[in-house]
């Protein structure tokens, strides 16, 4: 089968090169421009066109043959003559008309579609400079809104939540009763008809404009209802109420491109085909004249007010079977609904958890800078919970953005109160509620003292959902409720009342504490407030009281001024509640039993940083300076508080936080001001070294570390944990320093960096895997700092004979050590005598414990190991238990007790397969010793036969005052007829009672 004249011509075109294809565009487009040309492609239209596109036009614009000779003309031209060749044999093959092809007509629907993609693909941001665009296909991220009146109880219990629970919360509200809406399923059919009317509801600043702008975009891009709508018009209802002019419906669908004028009769006589998007109900002029209200409509051309035009799209005068989709703050509805009946609610929720990240990437678009902002405020229950507002996640990256490019840490955060400031800030500039644009100074205070009053009223009843009535006795009624900060919802008993509640409780916990700076008469309610706060039973007042001391900033107070408008900013500005007022309630919380519950302390923290006055901070610290809070996890906010807090101070007492679920973030906050600290309590988990490295490395000289506890661990799903403690105190104190379950490379990294810092005199390193390497790495950090070891336990490893050697270098370096316990470590016979040979070069006078349990050790090491006994006179305590002695061994051994140079005090030879043949001449041996007072024989296989014998050590040997002999094959029941302790006299005169002259003791 023969290709089409565009298949060919557009396999032609796709055998040019990138450059080749770019010199066709240009070359073609000289050539129309000459006398005769076959036809005049637009030059736009083919600057960015590919192969394809480029065929598709010049078959459209010229014919089939025509447009193979003009490509054959072109390719001549650009030296591609072989291309052109083929191109010039099959356009005489075609039968071309004798006239080019008229040119094509552009549909009117495509050329409104690209206006509408061009005005709304990019917006401005609040704070944008000129030029400055954002473009919404990258910016929009999608909102939970749902098709369904939430209850007011749902809807009192989201009020009321904080951080994660409050994620929950909006989770449930589309979980079972309804399902989450999408833009392309706003207008859905529903029962068998698609609804013409559909109301989208939501808060001030929640995204519903968005959302608008983005339906328009989309319809415009092909990708939102094609099938359904021809057209699709927006009118901004917010700029339509401030229009002074007469117009007409055509001016308004004629607004976003005059192109559609001589379409218009045509495109109205089919109005089931038409989309109207009346953005921002609640922000009309709701007040018409009487004349204005009978105003029938004659014809599209009749010219109005402009709200009256909007007036009689609603009550379907103009336009009648159109679709509309009308937007409105909650507060607006029933003022709606006298116009218009909706077939479909939807209400906008807001960000859940994913999209506040997703918001966050798509602001930032630097993927570690957006992780950085996003961390930054997850800690913060108040800001976090509030970003579900989309405004409020705007005005948080704004800030952190700011931030970034003054190279500040983001921990320099503006207070909770004053992000708060910014909020409403915005909210009355390009959210306005109409009444308060053109409001005189005093009335708009007088505002804002109603809304406290309401506020407070609330939060002192604990009260977030209120009714008319409550309005009215706070005198907020009528036209003046201000639907930016109030939203409604509805009950429904016999009646369906309408309720009103402010956007979160933190809202309104925020407007309850700015009453007091917009009103003469506090002192009273302010007294109320402060008195209630000290109650256990009044936790709820506590974010209002902090809000309270971040109102009380000069910063924050000079915005409030501004933001009220009840009188000029001034530098100097004070607030109007005095730092003696705050100063005093907040010692006398420190006096209160509440100081006890480490969230009041930490809250009573919070209102100091709110304040952020270093000078305040430092006084009101000597009432607060015991940090506890022990089990009791703290945020990242919380860590950032907490050091602001201590820098203020001189020192301050005492700070533990065990138990607080510190993370990486957490401790960098704390760094700097752990120096402060006259006693430090600190446990984390799964830090990196380089952390817990910069922890060690943030004490003063005059601190010391007393503790430092490095443990691992494997969680049940098979993750690697580290937990570190660590305590320090003022003054000169001794360093213990503890590493468990680690890796040998972790372990290493350890001791590299905290022993040349804090030289610890006691060193417990437990299955740490240590190689030899790693031993000889430890032993050379520990020789180049001269450090004094008194105790050094290192169990449970991989040692071999080599490490004895650098082990050795290190003895003769610290002739401290008093305990050194090897245990674990399977060095075997060869390595123990080289041990024990290097123990006694080194002369060890301070050497008193020495446990060589668990080595795998046989009869072969014990000359050594007795060598080293008879050199060591300081050695009291001796553990051979758990290796391979057996009868021989023991009866090796058991001679160097009747040395008099050997001291031995204790003895452990547990677990080593000793049977009743050894027994005999351990009485010999112990008969001639004068120290022995503990002997452990546990876990052998001794039977009765040995009792005998026993009988005489322990008749015999006065000072032996333990013989531990459990689980041997000793019956229990003699086992129960002995005490377990004696001293020298006791022990015998039980000895001469008893039917059996032993006693028998298990190991404790």
């Amino acid at each position: 089968m023969a290709l089409s004249a565009r298949d060919f011509l557009t396999s032609v075109l796709e055998d040019l090169l990138e450059a080749e294809l770019k010199r066709f565009r240009l070359k073609l487009c000289e050539v129309q421009q000459m006398e005769g040309a076959p036809c005049s492609i637009p030059r736009g239209h083919l600057e960015k066109a590919d192969a394809m596109d480029i065929a598709g036009l010049m078959l459209s614009y010229c014919g089939d043959g025509p447009a193979l000779a003009l490509a054959a003309q072109v390719l001549n031209l650009i030296n591609k003559k072989d291309l052109a060749a083929n191109l010039e044999i099959r356009a005489r093959g075609l039968t071309v008309p004798v006239k080019p092809v008229k040119e094509p007509e552009i549909s009117c629907q495509v050329l409104y579609k690209a206006a509408i993609k061009q005005k709304f693909e990019k917006l401005k941001d609040y704070n944008s400079l000129p030029g400055d665009w954002v473009y919404l296909q990258e910016r929009y991220i999608d909102l939970l809104i749902i098709k369904k009146h939430c209850t007011a109880a749902e809807k009192e219990e989201a009020l009321l939540c904080y951080g994660q629970t409050h994620l929950e919360m909006l989770n449930k509200f589309h979980e079972g009763g309804s399902a989450r809406a999408q833009l392309e399923t706003f207008l859905d059919t529903e029962r068998g008809r698609a609804p013409l009317v559909v109301i989208l509801q939501g808060a001030a600043g929640i995204g519903k404009t968005y959302t608008v702008r983005k339906m328009m975009l989309d319809w415009a891009s092909d990708q939102l209802y094609q099938d359904r709508f021809d057209y699709v018009f927006h009118l901004n209802l917010k700029e339509l109420g401030c229009e002074k002019r007469l117009v007409s419906l055509r001016d308004l669908m004629l607004a976003n491109w005059q192109g559609l004028q001589p379409f218009l009769d045509q495109i109205l006589t089919q109005p089931q085909r038409l989309l109207f998007l009346l953005d921002g109900y609640d922000e009309l002029k709701s007040l018409l004249s009487e004349e204005e209200e009978e105003v029938q409509a004659v014809c599209m051309s009749s010219q109005y007010p402009a709200v009256v035009i909007v007036n009689l799209i609603l009550k379907r005068q103009l336009v009648p079977g159109s679709c509309l989709l009308i937007t409105t703050r909650p507060t607006a509805l029933d003022r709606l609904e006298s116009y218009i009946q909706a077939d479909c609610y939807l209400e906008v929720l807001g960000f859940l958890e994913e999209e506040r990240q997703a918001f966050f990437y798509s602001y930032f678009r630097d993927d570690q800078q957006a992780l950085e902002a996003y961390q930054a405020i997850k800690g913060n229950n108040t800001i976090s919970t509030m970003c579900f507002v989309p405004l409020v996640c705007w005005i948080v990256c704004t800030v952190l953005k700011q931030q970034m490019k003054k190279d500040r840490r983001l921990d320099d955060l503006h207070t909770t109160t004053q992000i708060f400031l910014y909020f409403i800030q915005i909210l009355l500039r390009y959210h306005h509620y109409y009444s308060l644009k053109n409001s005189t100074q005093a009335s708009a205070r007088v505002l804002f003292q109603k809304l406290g009053s309401l506020a407070l009223h609330g939060i002192l009843s604990q009260k977030v959902i209120f009714e008319k009535e409550d309005l009215e006795a706070h005198f907020l009624e009528g036209v003046e409720i201000p639907t930016i900060f109030l939203n409604t919802m509805l009950r429904q008993n016999l009646l369906v009342e309408t309720l009103y509640s402010f956007g979160h409780v933190t809202l309104q916990e925020f407007f309850s504490a700015m009453f007091f700076f917009v009103t003469s008469e506090k002192t009273q309610k302010l007294n109320q407030l402060l008195e209630e706060g000290l109650k256990a039973e009044s936790g709820h007042l506590l974010l209002t009281i902090r809000f309270l001391f971040g109102l009380s900033n000069p910063r924050s107070y000079r915005m409030l001024e501004q933001l009220v408008f009840f009188q000029q900013s001034s530098a100097t500005a004070s607030s109007t509640i005095s730092e003696e007022e705050l100063l005093s309630w907040i010692q006398k919380a420190a006096c209160s039993p509440r100081i006890n519950d480490p969230h009041f302390h930490l809250e009573l923290l919070h209102c100091l940083y709110e304040l952020h006055q270093d000078s305040f901070v430092r006084r009101a610290m000597l009432s607060l300076d015991n940090l506890s809070f022990l089990m009791f996890p703290l945020k990242r906010s919380d860590c950032l508080v907490l050091a602001y807090c201590i820098q203020c101070c001189e020192t301050v007492q005492n700070l533990n936080l065990y138990g607080c679920s510190l993370g990486v973030e957490e401790v960098r906050h704390l760094l700097p001001v752990l120096k402060k600290c006259l006693l430090l309590q600190l446990e984390m988990s799964n830090l990196p070294n380089i952390v817990l490295r910069e922890i060690c490395s943030s004490f003063s000289p005059q601190q010391s570390v007393t503790c430092i506890l490095v443990t691992g661990s494997i969680s049940p799903s098979g993750k690697r944990e580290t937990m570190f403690k660590c305590s320090a105190k003022q003054g000169s104190e001794t360093c213990r320093l503890q590493i468990r379950f680690l890796p040998e490379e972790d372990t290493v990294a350890c001791c590299s960096w905290i022993i040349p810092k804090h030289c610890p005199q006691e060193i417990i390193l437990k299955d740490t895997q240590l190689s030899n390497h790693g031993l000889w790495q430890i032993c050379m950090a520990l020789s180049a700092n001269k450090c004094p070891v008194y105790t050094l336990r290192i169990s449970g490893n991989q040692f071999t004979k080599s490490c004895i050697p650098d082990f050795s270098s290190f003895l003769v370096t610290n002739p401290y050590l008093a305990q050194l316990d090897l245990s674990g470590n399977q060095l075997q016979d060869e390595a123990v005598i080289l041990l024990c040979s290097a123990l006694q070069a080194a002369e060890m006078g301070s050497l008193q414990y020495l446990s060589l349990e668990e080595n795998g050790l046989t009869e072969a090491c014990i000359p050594e190991v007795s060598c080293l006994l008879t050199a060591t006179s300081s050695l009291s305590y001796v553990k051979l238990g758990f290796n391979k002695l057996g009868d021989k061994g023991a009866q090796r051994f058991w001679p160097v007790l009747s040395d008099p140079l050997c001291q031995l005090e204790k003895l452990g030879m547990e677990a080593n397969e000793l049977t009743d043949a050894c027994v005999d001449s351990l009485v010999i041996c112990l008969l001639h010793n004068q120290s022995l007072c503990n002997l452990y024989l546990d876990h052998n296989s001794l039977t009765m036969q040995s009792v005998p014998s026993l009988d005489v050590i322990w008749k015999e040997c006065s000072m032996l005052h333990t013989l531990s002999l459990s689980k041997n094959q000793i019956p229990k029941q003699t086992l129960r007829n002995y005490s377990m302790f004696y001293n020298g006299k006791s022990k015998k005169k039980k000895f001469n009672s008893s039917p059996l002259p032993i006693a028998l003791q298990l190991q404790e």
